[in-house]
């Protein structure tokens, strides 16, 4: 067991603290050990997994299980169904208490192999959240030599853990090579191993060839916040400059790129400086009325929107959004209200 933690934890290490793979509680970990496997608990930032927090225990063999075997028909029964067998699968502590609730992706690290990543890099959602998502992803197989899956957008939860667990099904049935990665519309990337290092050289090796076949040079922008008397504000301009060069209004932020995206900003944007809410904008600058954690969280959330809508548009594209039907879905699930509770 303590094998195993620590084997997620330095897994875990190798992308924490980094906003532009990893934003709040976005992304997730697992390493597989015997029957047992251990994945970052919903909820938690990368950097709050320590061996007594932010980590989960299941028994991942039924998940896997229910995953190859099972049929997509009704999606909020599936979901149910899979929430159902997640819970089930949840083991206990030394001390008797019950683990936290692991991620709502679960299900596709349950399917692939020991070590598992799941980032939502802001270079990989260049492709994603583009309207020549397909092209560039023929360019990044080229380039890189991967076995990588475009999957299409989807709900998180059931829906993407099933379709990812259909492209290994499809694969092995036509006789073709695992997938190593899955790049995830409008989401974020997947890497997959047996070997610990590989799962880092297929996500360091995307990144790079994406900024090079797009042709970017420029830093990521700092995600850092500097304290108020009374709330929180970027140390960085970048934020107030892209909205000032958009006349971004709330129209423009209800065009979602990511489902992160409408998990922290819907409801909380104002631009009355009388009525301040959770992210309030004026002429000049942005604050954040809320507990640190949260701030981070949506400011690094709000930092990777911009970052990507600016960079597609830089490049003569479009970006492509994720409709109306999914966002309310996504706003509607359980899992998804659990995890924003825990920054309230």
């Amino acid at each position: 067991m303590t094998e195993a933690i620590h084997g997620i934890l330095k897994l875990t290490k190798l992308f924490s603290q980094r906003p532009d793979l990893i934003q709040g509680p976005g992304g997730n970990t697992s390493v597989k050990k015997d029957d047992k496997m251990y994945i970052k608990a919903s909820g938690f930032r990368f950097e709050e997994m320590t061996e007594e927090t932010g980590i989960s225990c299941v028994d991942y063999q039924p998940i896997s299980n229910f995953f190859f075997n099972v049929e997509a028909t009704d999606k909020k029964e599936n979901e149910e169904s899979m929430l159902k067998i997640v819970d089930n699968a949840v083991n206990l502590k030394s001390d008797g208490s019950q683990y936290p609730k692991p991620s709502m992706e679960t299900g596709f690290h349950a399917v692939l192999d020991k070590y598992v990543v799941h980032t939502h890099s802001v270079w990989s959602n260049l492709i994603n959240c583009n309207s020549k998502r397909l092209e560039l992803t023929e360019k990044l197989k080229e380039s890189t030599g991967f076995e990588i899956v475009s999957i299409p957008f989807v709900s998180p939860g059931f829906g993407l853990s099933y379709l990812v667990t259909q492209a290994l099904i499809h694969a092995k049935a036509n006789g073709k090579k695992k997938p190593e990665v899955f790049l995830l519309a409008n989401h974020g990337i997947i890497a997959h191993s047996d070997t610990f290092g590989k799962v880092k050289e297929y996500l360091d090796s995307i990144d790079t060839s994406i900024q090079e076949i797009m042709g970017i040079k420029a830093d990521y922008p700092s995600a850092k916040l500097i304290a108020l008397e009374d709330a929180w504000k970027p140390a960085s301009d970048f934020t107030i400059e892209m909205i000032k060069k958009y006349q971004a209004d709330i129209g423009f932020f209800e065009q979602v790129l990511f489902p992160d995206q409408t998990v922290f900003f819907k409801g909380n944007i104002s631009f009355n400086d009388s009525q301040p809410s959770r992210i309030s904008i004026g002429s000049d600058v942005i604050s954040y009325h809320c507990k640190e954690r949260e701030a981070l969280s949506i400011h690094e959330t709000l930092t990777a929107y911009l970052f990507i809508f600016d960079t597609i548009m830089s490049q003569q594209s479009l970006p492509k959004f994720i409709t109306a039907e999914d966002i309310d879905y996504i706003n509607s699930m359980s899992m998804e209200k659990h995890r924003k509770s825990l920054f309230e």
